[in-house]
């Protein structure tokens, strides 16, 4: 016998959905509504490129806040119930909303080393040489 899903996952899903499909709609229909050739569509989308970045770091941020949340939760059904919830998944859930909570913080510095742009070399200061 298959068990029905519960009502709170349907709901979660067509949330899903939804934002998908108002995602792809906006890229799908307005970019090219707006725009005479396909090198007016490619120049538009490679000037978003900023704000792009801009929406994935508050998208990791939102996530890394979730993920505390949701570590709490865990740490509270540990407390409740040690034998059905391990601390293990609460530990796990601590790491992902560190992780997510830092990794925009990165982009900035990884964006330097590999592109060479606005990086600052590294020069050693408050020494002196020796037989000067």
């Amino acid at each position: 016998m298959k068990s029905k899903p519960s009502k709170q996952r349907n709901i979660g899903q067509a949330i899903v959905y939804a934002t998908m499909a108002v995602g792809c709609t906006a890229l799908g229909v307005w970019v090219p509504a707006l725009a005479d050739t396909a090198g007016e569509v490619g120049a538009h989308v490679a000037s978003q490129g900023e704000n792009v970045g801009k929406a994935i770091s508050v998208l990791f941020y939102a996530l890394g806040m979730g993920a505390g949340g949701g570590a709490f939760m865990k740490l509270k059904a540990n407390r409740d119930n040690p034998q059905q919830n391990p601390l293990s998944h609460a530990a796990v859930l601590g790491a992902v909303c560190a992780g997510l909570l830092f990794l925009p913080e990165t982009f900035q510095s990884s964006g330097d080393t590999i592109y060479n742009k606005g990086a600052v070399k590294n020069e050693v200061s408050g020494t002196t040489a020796i037989g000067q």
